[in-house]
Formats: C-alpha cells, sequence, structure tokens
C-alpha cells in the first residue's frame, strides 16, 4: 500500500475574505477517532503522513481511484496542491479491504474538494452494492465556492450491508463489492476535484455538523451583469470590447464586408503577418470594461463564450478559440486545443460556443480584466463576441446567460428514425444492450387474436440475474440526427405497447437520461408521475412523450442513445414499434413534428418542469 508524499502547502486565492472558519486541511478533522478503523485514500499520501505518532493503527490506505469509461479522472495540481478531477459522471474507489463494510450500517464518507465554481451541486449521491443488489443514496450537497480546499462530511445508509458486499462473484465489476470495479461510486460527480477520500464507521470523524461549514466570500453577484457583448458590426459595446494593441502579438485587423453577399459585416481577424512589427500576431483579446461582472478578488467562475465568425470557404481546417486564462491561485491555465472550432467552409457567418472552467478576471496580456485569451491558425474573421457567467449563487443562480446559442447546422441530418418488430424494420433505430440491468425477450405471437405481433420485452425475474432487469434501451444508429456535441434537441418518442389485461395497472415510461447543462453533461430523470399506467383493453396502443433538453449520448447504450425505459416491478410490457422525432428550433425542418398526429402523454413536459 502506498504511503508516501508530503503536504506541499496551503494557498488561499488573493483578495478573498472568507467567512466561517473552515477545517485544517492539511490534517485529520479534529475529532477523528484514531482507535477506530478507517481506510483512505490520499493525493501525495499526506493523510497517512497526519495520522498522529503512535496512533491510528487500523488507518490503512486501502482505497484507489478507477478511471475509464464513464468514470475517468485526471490528475491535476490545483491551489499547488495534487489532485484527482472528475471528468464524468461518476467517480468510482475501490477498497482492497472491501469486505469489511457489509457489517457497517453507517459509513461516513469523508471527502477533502476544492470548493470552487465546478464543485456546488445539490444532487450529489452514492451507489452501494453489485448489480442486483444496489442501493442510491442521493441528495447530498456541496454549497462553498471559495476556491478553497474544504473537508465534507457524508452519513450514508448502509443498513442493507450492500458496500463491499460481493453476493455473486459472476456479476462483471463487482469484484470489491461495488460496480464498475469498485466499491462505493459517487454520482453526479463531474468537475470535482479531489484530494482525499476516507470511509469509516459513523461519528468517527465526528458529526456532519462538525465538518460541513460552510464558508462565504464578501461578494455580492447581483449588483453585476450576467452576459456582456460586443459587435463591432453594429456597434455595441456592453462591458465588453476588443484590446487594441500597437505591436506584440495581439494587433488585429478590422474590415468591412466581409461574408456573404447577402450578410456583409464589419469584422475583426488577428493581424498574423499584417500587425506593425515583425512580431506574428496569432492572439486576439477583449477586455472587460468597468468591472462589468465585478471585481478580480470574486470567486472564480465558468463563463460561457459565444462568437459569431465567419466560416470562410478558404480558410476551411482554420483552428481558432480560447487559449489562456488565470485561474484558482492566479494561476495561468489552458483551454483545451481539442475543443477548439475548426472551420468547415460553409461561406456563411456561424456561431462558436465554448464554456471555459475557473476562471479568474485577471485577464492575460490586458492590464485591466478579461476572461480568456483567443489563439488562431489563420485569419478568421469575427464580427460579434458575448461572454456570459454562470452564477453559483444570487437571483441568477445557473441562469444561462446566452440562451439563444445554437452552434449546429441541423440540416445535414434527419428528423426521423424507427424500429418495428413486427415489419423488421430498423430505421436508424434499434435494440440497445441485451443484459445487466436493461435485459429484454423478443417474442412472436402477442397481442390480441386479430393482431399478433412480434415484440418485445424486459425479462423482469426472467433473465440471467432476476433481481434488476427493468430497463429497456434503444439504440441511435449512424448519427442520424447528428453528434451527441450538438445543442440539447427536443425529441419526440412513441412507443406501440400491448395494453394487456392481465397488466393493468402496471407502469412504464421514460425514465433517465444526458443532458447538457451549462457545458457539463448530467443524468436527469424524467418525472415519475408522467409514465403510463396500463388500463388493460387488450389492444394495441401508442404512447408519445416529449422532452426538451436530450442529449444523445445516451445512457448505458450505444453508438447513441436518448430516454432509457423503466417498467414496474410485474410490468412486462410488450413494445413493438419505436418512433423518435426530432423537433428542430432551426434550419429547413424547423417546427416540424414527424409524430404530430400522436397527442403527448400526459402533456407536453417542458424543460423547466424537469428540476
Amino acid at each position: 500500500m502506498k504511503r508516501t508524499g508530503i503536504l506541499m502547502g496551503w494557498l488561499m486565492a488573493a483578495g478573498l475574505v472568507a467567512h466561517a472558519q473552515a477545517l485544517d486541511t492539511t490534517k485529520w478533522p479534529p475529532l477523528t477517532d484514531f482507535s477506530a478503523e478507517v481506510h483512505f485514500w490520499s493525493a501525495d499520501g499526506f493523510l497517512f503522513d497526519a495520522i498522529p505518532a503512535g496512533q491510528g493503527a487500523s488507518f490503512i490506505d486501502t482505497l484507489s481511484i478507477l478511471s475509464g469509461g464513464d468514470q475517468v479522472t485526471t490528475d491535476v495540481v490545483v491551489g499547488g496542491l495534487a489532485a484527482k478531477k472528475s471528468e464524468a459522471t461518476y467517480f468510482n474507489i475501490a477498497d482492497e479491504f472491501f469486505d469489511f463494510w457489509p457489517d457497517v450500517p453507517v459509513i461516513d464518507v469523508l471527502v477533502l474538494y476544492f470548493a470552487n465554481s465546478e464543485s456546488k451541486r445539490t444532487n450529489f449521491g452514492f451507489l452501494l452494492g453489485q448489480l442486483g443488489n444496489l442501493q442510491f443514496r442521493g441528495g447530498y450537497t456541496f454549497e462553498s465556492v471559495t476556491d478553497q480546499y474544504q473537508w465534507r462530511l457524508f452519513r450514508v445508509d448502509n443498513t442493507g450491508g450492500w458496500a463491499g458486499n460481493l453476493i455473486n462473484p459472476s456479476i462483471g465489476g463487482s469484484n470489491y463489492g461495488g460496480v464498475n470495479g469498485g466499491t462505493i461510486r459517487f454520482e453526479q460527480s463531474n468537475g470535482l476535484i479531489i484530494r482525499a477520500v476516507a470511509f469509516g464507521p459513523e461519528g468517527v470523524f465526528g458529526e456532519p455538523e462538525d465538518i460541513n461549514v460552510t464558508t462565504t466570500v464578501e461578494f455580492n453577484p447581483d449588483n453585476y451583469g450576467i452576459m456582456a457583448e460586443w459587435d463591432i458590426n453594429k456597434g455595441i459595446k456592453n462591458g465588453l470590447d476588443v484590446y487594441r494593441v500597437t505591436g506584440g502579438d495581439q494587433e488585429i485587423v478590422e474590415s468591412e464586408g466581409i461574408g456573404p453577399a447577402e450578410d456583409k459585416r464589419k469584422a475583426i481577424r488577428p493581424a498574423l503577418d499584417d500587425g506593425t512589427d515583425g512580431t506574428r500576431d496569432i492572439y486576439v483579446n477583449w477586455e472587460i470594461l468597468n468591472e462589468f461582472f465585478g471585481p478580480t478578488s470574486q470567486p472564480s467562475a465558468r463563463f460561457k463564450i459565444v462568437a459569431e465568425y465567419y466560416d470562410d470557404p478558404a480558410l476551411a481546417g482554420t483552428v481558432f478559440g480560447p487559449e489562456a486564462y488565470y485561474s484558482v491561485g492566479n494561476q495561468i491555465a489552458f483551454f483545451p486545443a481539442a475543443q477548439r472550432t475548426t472551420l468547415e467552409g460553409s461561406g456563411k457567418w456561424r456561431e462558436a460556443v465554448w464554456y471555459v472552467t475557473d476562471v479568474k478576471l485577471t485577464g492575460v496580456n490586458v492590464p485591466t480584466q478579461a476572461a480568456a485569451r483567443f489563439v488562431f491558425t489563420g485569419p478568421v474573421y469575427i464580427s460579434r463576441l458575448r461572454l456570459g457567467v454562470i452564477r453559483t449563487s444570487g437571483i441568477y443562480e445557473g441562469v444561462d446567460p446566452i440562451p439563444d446559442v445554437y452552434p449546429f447546422d441541423p440540416d445535414p441530418y434527419g428528423i426521423y428514425a424507427e424500429l418495428d418488430l413486427n415489419t423488421g424494420l430498423i430505421d436508424n433505430l434499434d435494440m440497445g444492450g441485451n443484459g445487466g440491468d436493461q435485459e429484454y425477450f423478443i417474442e412472436d405471437g402477442i397481442g390480441p387474436a386479430h393482431d399478433k405481433r412480434r415484440a418485445v420485452r424486459p425479462a423482469l425475474g426472467e433473465g440471467t440475474d432476476p433481481n434488476f432487469d427493468r430497463f429497456m434501451n434503444f439504440a441511435i444508429l449512424n448519427e442520424v440526427f447528428g453528434p451527441s456535441s450538438q445543442p440539447n434537441a427536443k425529441l419526440k418518442m412513441a412507443y406501440d405497447y400491448y395494453d394487456d389485461p392481465a397488466l393493468a395497472g402496471e407502469r412504464f415510461g421514460p425514465e433517465v437520461y444526458q443532458s447538457n447543462v451549462n457545458g457539463v453533461l448530467q443524468f436527469k430523470f424524467y418525472p415519475a408521475a408522467n409514465r403510463l399506467t396500463l388500463e388493460g383493453s387488450g389492444e394495441w396502443r401508442t404512447v408519445a412523450w416529449v422532452i426538451d433538453d436530450v442529449n444523445f449520448t445516451g445512457v448505458n447504450v450505444g453508438p447513441q442513445g436518448a430516454v432509457r425505459l423503466w417498467f414496474s416491478d410485474n410490468g412486462a410490457i410488450y413494445i413493438s414499434r419505436v418512433r423518435y422525432a426530432v423537433i428542430r428550433p432551426k434550419g429547413k425542418y424547423a417546427g416540424v413534428d414527424m409524430l404530430a398526429d400522436i397527442e403527448p402523454y400526459p402533456t407536453a413536459v417542458e424543460m423547466w418542469d424537469l428540476y
């Protein structure tokens, strides 16, 4: 077991004033009982070194952080200290001594995390047990946004002995008594930066109220704006302006009449070799005017940047976008090069959108304030830039500051897909994987005597493992609706189902899907109250649901998917036909509903109803 490393120090972001004293993050919490058994992991092994001499004989560093698939982590250095960053929905932890936990009715999970704009959330949770014996414990929160490391203690019910309980060793990924190779899985962990994790019996670290101190910073975001705009074509400078210099590598060229014949604009581009000196000008900067978003000392924040650029046919393949910015600890960070925009050469003005995390407003090579400097591989013209901050408190908390952006051309893609098991039609839609918790059976001769069909049903107790096969999924083929990187789609889903008299009262309907929320993929759950209850008419019927904010990454299905179906305990309900229709907000199919003849059940669900 690795027990090396020395704590490197504590770095507080300059200019912040925090209220409510947080605990020392170089040591175990002060009420820790070192006579108990605790399993832990810490970056650099600093928690092992923090065990008092002669104590903690049963404090063992047996935890390890997994990575891969939907539980990707990366090694980062934040505030001068090593940590792990969760890059996906799950953060999975394996315990070498996992068999200790089934006999512990309440597990205290202690986390040392970086309290920044990315960490604040109300939907954090834990998944305990292996497939067939799963329990989810959710509703936990992170509140502080201080750009500091802080302790957080979560009390997790394990009365059923789920964690670490290897009931069926034959189930894949359960070798440490959990799922996907772990013991306890953190859920909705996207963006969390974690420096240490420890598992212990209830009370071993003290009580949650002893540790979970919510710290605040002297900053009222309601006194400032959330969206600044510069538009050189219309002469708009609302809190933002392009930064003009003579000399250096940030010179620009301003031109008239840029763009297609029907939409000529005034615009700017990087000077490249057309500057006033011999320096190649590959950068463009925009300065924030008059502290539009507030003082530089405020906590770091997630920014949304939208640029309108001319997608010049002569520059197809040229790349541009955010590059350098100041982040926590007043350190320069770099936006991932792979996430910049590549010109396609459409000959149109287009929008590009980027989300930049943990931005401090110090600015790179700007004397006042700025967000992110841009870099260009060619002379791309920009006519308009909007800069928005996603607040973590105040009246605009969580509000999208630039909601009207649609950086995607839908016209090359379809708006309809269908799977009809009875006729054998597979029109860019097919069954998802047949296994795990979404095992199914396809059978013939289903339905009333006058309308027998081939149809599919969930295994529900008759599959490989009878304890957990209550879901069904469908795979979207050939990127028929476009890539998963497109904006969230409004999706109408229609299912032909057998309204079996023997199943009257049983229910089915949409359950979980993925959605892009301010640049972060998150799981969302369709309201359970809006699922369908069978009436038992003995006929084939059709039901449709509409969800406004679906991302096609899918949940446990590939290559793409939409919304997973849920079925009640005895609801082995047969489905013969599935149809998906995307209702576009723009393009040649704008507003077209290929399933317009089917009324949604119970009514169309608008995006704001899902929060």
